[in-house]
Order: structure tokens, then sequence, then C-alpha cells
């Protein structure tokens, strides 16, 4: 039985989204925060632990006493997730890969039984056109983003090995879903854009899982899975600025031009035999049109009021 269990990146999208389904398994969350995280709009209290990653003893209060932790924090440029960076790999790799290898650490030294890692399709290369990948597909990472989360799966095996700690990473594509605050949730301003009349807007898309689902799954490992280390691949649904803009106008009751579909489609297709096998089905196009509702009625209001 789970009572406490670590997260860092609390106060990010995904770790809302994580934090929400521990909350209501009924766990005690205790996230990392630095000082100007915004620790507003969670359903039930948190234990704060103010820091970074570089702080050995703020990892070690962090980890003590907990059943699992969740590493989902990421430092990077702002927007940028491959190419965040910057011109300062050095500086990069020490508060990303070298943070989370003190993490692992405390955790090990703590006792820890479990460690969730937040790891990406990024691990894969761009230009493997055409290519099914599931969980037994080699990692051929083409950005610096890419390497770090191979470097860290990698440790995540040797940990699982040497220390006989359980490892999981979770190979995501985008998330999406409503979150705090709302303004900051995935196709906002897309769909003022379209409640406010634009008609000039712009193409694109990409693959998405929501967030709860993310959360869904990682509940699902720390608590069912039989593995010493694992890997899941997440990725629901194949999304479009024109998907997005039909569905919005539709709810909102807003005939009008749609974008051009995007002219090219992911070539290499992230699939999962793992949520098979852990009994675990995604949310698909029902959750994702539950999304689109509930932001139109959001931002319909945020419209009214300004």
């Amino acid at each position: 039985m789970i009572n406490r269990v670590a997260v860092t990146g609390a106060t990010g999208y995904v770790g809302r989204f994580v934090v929400a389904e521990l909350q209501n398994q009924g766990v005690q969350v205790r996230a990392l925060a630095r000082a100007e995280s915004d620790r507003e709009g969670f359903a039930a209290p948190i234990e704060w632990v103010r820091g970074n990653l570089r702080s050995q003893a703020t990892l070690a209060e962090l980890v003590e006493g907990v059943g699992a932790v969740i590493h989902l924090a990421y430092e990077h440029l702002p927007g940028r997730y491959r190419g965040g960076e910057g011109s300062d790999l050095p500086a990069w790799l020490d508060s990303n890969l070298n943070g989370t290898l003190d993490l692992l650490m405390a955790a090990q030294k703590a006792g820890v039984g479990q460690f969730v890692f937040l790891s990406s399709r990024a691990v894969f290369s761009r230009t493997e056109m055409g290519r099914i990948l599931d969980e037994s597909h080699p990692t051929s990472p083409d950005t610096h983003y890419g390497a770090y989360k191979v470097a860290v799966e990698a440790f995540l095996q040797s940990f699982a090995h040497v220390y006989g700690m359980r490892t999981y990473a979770i190979r995501a594509t985008g998330v999406y879903g409503v979150t705090w605050p709302v303004e900051r949730s995935k196709w906002w301003g897309l769909i003022l854009d379209v409640l406010r009349g634009e008609e000039n807007l712009a193409s694109g898309g990409g693959t998405e899982v929501h967030g709860a689902d993310v959360a869904r799954v990682i509940w699902s490992l720390i608590t069912k899975s039989d593995r010493l280390s694992d890997v899941v691949h997440l990725s629901d649904l194949y999304v479009t600025h024109r998907q997005v803009v039909e569905l919005t106008r539709g709810f909102a009751n807003m005939p009008g031009a749609l974008p051009p579909t995007p002219l090219m489609t992911p070539q290499n297709i992230l699939v999962s035999t793992r949520l098979n096998e852990l009994g675990l089905t995604l949310g698909g196009l029902p959750v994702l049109e539950e999304t689109i509702l509930s932001l139109v009625r959001y931002a319909e209001g945020t419209l009214k009021n300004a």
C-alpha cells in the first residue's frame, strides 16, 4: 500500500494531472517546488519542499519515507523541449541529467521502492519514416533532449538491476487537457481566436494523449506492475488544428472556415504493447471532444467577462 509519493514537476502541465490522480487515490503528495512555482489550484493540501534537484539536503527531505518517486521536472528554455538546452549544454545537462541521477541516488539511499520517469518519443529519430515504434524498438535520438531521455532510461535499468529498485519510463507524445490556470491549456489561444471570429487560422497537428491518461498509467505501474524495469508508450490520437476548430465551431454554434489539413501526417507511429498487458485503454475521441467542449465554455465565459 502506497501512502505517500514524492513528485517533481508537480506544478507543470503533466504534474497537475498526476497530482490529481494521486489525491483521488487517497495518497499524500510531497512535491518539490521552486520559489516562483504556482502552487495554487490543487484539490487537497500538498507537502511542499522548496528547492531544486541540485541540493542534496532538499532531495533527502523530498524522498524520506515515500513509497515512490515520480520525476516529471525538466529544466529548459521557455516553450522549448527539444532544443531546450539553448547555448549552454553543460549547464542544461547538470540541471537535468545530473539532477536526475542525484534524485535516483537519494531515493535509493532512502529505500524508496519505485521510481517513475517521464521520458519522451524523442528517444527515436524523427527521420525513421514509416516505422511502427513499440516499446521494443531500438532508441535512436537525434537531439540533445532525446539523448538525455535515453541516458536516464539507461540508468533506470541499471538502478533496477544493481539496487533492485523498480523503475518505469513513460514515453509520451504531446499531452493535452484542461489545466490550471485554464489559459495554460493546449489549444486555448486557438479556441479564443475562433470564438473572436478570426478566420485566418494556422494549420498544424500532432499526436496527443490526455494528461489524465498519463496519470492513470503511472498509478497503474506503481500499484500493479510486476516488472523490475518497464517502458510504456503513450500516444492516443493525431489531432489537427482543423479538428479543434471544427469541434469549437460546433460546440459554439459558429459556422465558418476551417484551417487546411496539414500536408504532413505523423510518419513514426508510437504504439504500445504494454497498455494491453496492463489492461488499460486511453480516452480516445470522446475525451478529446469533452476537453474541447470544456475549453469552449471556459473561453466563452472569459470573453463575456472581458
